[in-house]
């Protein structure tokens, strides 16, 4: 991400393994993945059943960052931060899914696995979507549920207003899982069945977090997002025991396991977490005290996707911090800012700490006939919002105003917008190459001192003003207005 030393080129990948997929059947004799094939990764098993996640001791660097991608996110929550999951101190309480399996097996993942828990909510619904191939609806004495064969597990969904309670086990009967569910307790911040409902063989194993899949989000440790157009890959890295990778890895379809930077560890397709992303592609695995996901959320292909994970290192502060800087200093694109129409007109820019974006549009409702606007201030801390303003005649300069952000359309054969705020001072805009109307440009900027107040409709009213001014490349001035 940037200028540090060489990888080592020891820290290649060699997981391309998909595993076997051993497909559960709808009765109780679902077929468990082959045992003993592929490397052991860590077992879940242990003395304590509760693994929690806490920062990393250092941050992890990519060195390089492959080529074509473009580091939009970097989250780095130090030790001390309040943020571990086992910090005794303070109100947080953990939210974690439990991985029951086969305790005599060297690779918990080899054998029948189930997983018992809850999704965070809309951001993040686990377990296949609505209308699923071949589902069907279970009573759980008197919760309706879904049950659903999808690849080589059986999911009972339990649904919420915005959330999924669930059961989900691989190489376990249909009817064991369904009785499970029934029982399951899903209220306490640790998701657990009955142990009179504990498919034979199996005992809990570990418990953890997230509790609907890997790699989505903020964590306690480390959190990058790298974008390449629509290609969106994410990795979360947390200080943990290393048996958290197996509670981790049950979510990828790698029922045999894969060698990842030469250590055991889980690489395909997620399988149920966050129901827009049904291909996204993951490496996970343990490595020096932490546990590691790399996911592509478009599940393009494994290339990139392995590149990221070889390239990985532990870092310094200073190197975080230049990470940091990569974001810091350049505008951001259309790809990291939200946007709400892909013709849009837009801008964006660097003005002291604040990187934000203005875009401007027809609204898409033909009734209304007016323009919509986008604003984002996409520093930490930074909000936005949008606004709808009647068209003007063509020719004339347009002005939305949202907070520090200000933007609008300039004439046809507009080359240069000043903004002139009430101390006098001039900022010249951001133009973009095309505007809501054939001619016309979209023009934006940032007023580095917020206003004491806008032109809300709320109290109190006071008003400020801007003079907003468009010349054409020779100079002259094609339209000025004061808001």
């Amino acid at each position: 991400m940037t200028s540090r030393g060489r990888v080592r080129t020891a820290l290649l990948v060699a997981a391309l393994a998909v595993g076997l997929t051993g497909c559960a059947d709808a009765g109780d004799d679902a077929a468990a993945p082959a045992a003993g094939i592929g490397p052991e990764r860590p077992p879940a098993g242990g003395d304590d059943l509760v693994v929690d996640s806490s920062p990393l001791v250092a941050p992890l660097v990519l060195d390089p960052v492959p080529d074509g991608l473009l580091l939009t996110h970097v989250e780095y929550n130090r030790p001390g931060s309040g943020l571990q999951y086992n910090e005794a101190a303070g109100d947080y309480v953990p939210v974690r899914a439990t991985l029951y399996g086969d305790p005599g097996l060297a690779d918990t993942l080899d054998g029948p696995v189930l997983l018992v828990g809850t999704s965070s909510g809309s951001a993040s619904i686990a377990g296949p979507g609505r209308d699923a191939p071949g589902e069907r609806q279970v009573d759980l004495d008197g919760r309706s549920g879904r049950v659903v064969t999808d690849g080589d597990r059986t999911w009972v969904l339990i649904e919420g207003n915005d959330y999924v309670e669930f059961v989900v086990g691989r190489g376990i009967g249909e009817d064991e899982l369904v009785a499970a569910a029934r029982a399951a307790d899903f209220a306490s911040a640790t998701a657990a069945l009955d142990p009179d409902t504990v498919p034979a063989g199996l005992e809990p194993l570990i418990a953890g977090g997230p509790q609907d899949g890997p790699g989505f989000g903020s964590t306690p440790g480390e959190y990058l997002e790298l974008r390449r157009g629509s290609t969106v890959l994410l990795l979360s890295a947390v200080r943990a025991d290393a048996r958290l990778a197996a509670l981790w890895g049950f979510w990828t379809d790698d029922a045999t396991g894969s060698v990842i930077r030469g250590r055991p560890g889980s690489a395909g397709t997620l399988q149920g977490t966050g129901q827009g992303w049904p291909d996204a592609g993951a490496r996970i695995w343990a490595e020096d005290g932490m546990v590691v996901t790399v996911v592509d959320l478009d599940g393009g292909g494994d290339e990139l996707l392995d590149q990221v994970v070889a390239n990985l290192r532990a870092g310094t502060e200073a190197e975080l911090e230049a990470l940091q800087r990569q974001i810091a200093d350049r505008p951001p694109t259309r790809e990291e800012a939200p946007t709400f129409s892909p013709d849009s007109g837009f801008v964006s820019g660097v003005e002291g700490a604040a990187r934000w974006s203005f875009e401007l549009y027809p609204n898409p409702n033909p009734a209304i006939g007016d323009w919509s606007t986008a604003y984002f201030d996409l520093t930490s801390g930074g909000g936005g919002g949008g606004t709808i303003f009647p068209v003007p005649p063509v020719g004339e300069i347009a002005v939305s105003v949202g907070g520090s952000i200000v933007g609008g359309a300039a004439p046809p054969g507009t080359a240069r917008v000043t903004v002139t705020t009430p101390d006098g001072s001039t900022r010249e805009a951001v133009l973009s190459d095309v505007g809501p109307r054939p001619g016309e440009r979209v023009w934006g900027t940032f007023l580095p001192i917020a206003p004491e107040a806008t032109t809300s409709s709320t109290p109190p009213y006071v008003f400020w003003s801007i003079t907003v001014t468009a010349y054409d490349a020779a100079g002259a001035v094609l339209d000025s207005t004061t808001v």
